[in-house]
């Protein structure tokens, strides 16, 4: 993920959709954790801040590329077969 943010800065692109959605969740999740949170509690605080779906932090391609790190979750999530 960080290397397709890096990808997108780049080369101007914007960013959108599951690459935003993992941006913003670190970002926010780092910001819990200098305030003395423990990953356990920061990354869902993370993703209740947003109001987005925990499936939604991960590009489908990025998913695709590394499928034994993803369970059948993400894939029904995204649709990918």
């Amino acid at each position: 993920m960080i290397e397709r943010l890096q990808q997108a800065l780049d080369s101007g692109q914007k960013i959108s959709g599951a690459d935003a959605s993992f941006y913003f969740h670190e970002l926010k999740e780092a910001e819990f954790m200098e305030q003395g949170y423990d990953w356990y509690t920061a990354h869902p605080m993370a993703i209740a801040h947003y109001g987005v779906s925990p499936y939604s932090l991960y590009h489908p391609e990025v998913i695709k590329a590394y499928p034994e790190d993803f369970n059948k979750n993400w894939t029904k999530a995204w649709g990918i077969e």
